[in-house]
């Protein structure tokens, strides 16, 4: 007697399960991918805005440096010798920028408006009224930046985040050729005068985004094989010191 069979067999049960098994490891794989990169382009996104706000900040602050609210006025008076006065310590009659280490330098300059705020947000004092007004007590501004372990400080006060590293080079010259920058250096001389700055900014991504702990860039700024898995990115520019110029 013949008899109907009903439902599927076990052959059939397990070659349909051995498909969806390949199936579900395809779609897996696929979106573990997805995943991946974006947090690959999301970490390449956030290194990019952070250095660009970083480069953003010193090319803001470095263009006030030696404003004169008075161009008649000669820089030796505008800015008088400073023994241990203001943020950026020791500093002779006209200079405005100095070098303090390789990740950490200073500027100051006469604020153009009343109200003016120095980096960190604190409102600068003693400000004439009058828009070209001075006095011999006219405050000045300051800018001291320096790396901490996590980012860009101004005048203590912490700007940006994520940044592992920061150059500075310097384009220096002397008083008898102020004209031309004669030589750019990481440590400028105390007798020679700071007309141009490039920066080098290392971004750090905020977590480990890489299958391993490799990076070119990072190689290149530290000499050394990267301990972690982050994504390393690296942006430079310069700018000059247009205040300073003859």
């Amino acid at each position: 007697m013949n008899t109907r069979q009903l439902g599927i067999s076990m052959i059939e049960l397990l070659v349909a399960m051995l498909i969806s098994s390949f199936l579900i490891l395809g779609v897996t794989q696929v979106y573990l991918d997805n995943r991946s990169n974006t947090i690959f382009q999301q970490n390449q996104a956030g290194n990019i805005e952070n250095s660009r706000f970083t480069i953003l900040i010193l090319e803001q602050e470095l263009a006030k440096a030696g404003y004169r609210r008075r161009a008649d006025h000669t820089m030796e008076y505008a800015f008088p010798a400073e023994n241990a006065g203001g943020r950026c310590g020791i500093m002779k009659a006209g200079q405005v920028t100095k070098f303090i280490s390789a990740t950490e330098f200073c500027i100051r300059y006469q604020p153009a408006f009343t109200g003016a705020t120095e980096c960190n947000g604190n409102l600068i004092a003693n400000i004439p009224t009058k828009a070209y007004g001075f006095s011999a007590d006219t405050g000045l501004g300051y800018a001291r930046f320096a790396l901490n372990n996590s980012g860009l400080t101004c005048n203590g006060t912490e700007l940006t985040t994520n940044i592992d590293g920061l150059r500075f080079n310097f384009g220096v010259n002397n008083l008898e050729d102020e004209r031309n920058i004669t030589r750019f250096t990481t440590t400028p001389n105390a007798d020679e005068n700071i007309r141009a700055i490039q920066f080098s900014v290392l971004a750090a991504s905020t977590t480990e985004v890489t299958k391993e702990p490799a990076s070119t860039i990072y190689e290149y700024w530290f000499d050394a094989e990267p301990t972690n898995k982050k994504l390393y990115s690296l942006f430079s520019t310069s700018t000059s010191m247009r205040n300073q110029m003859p």
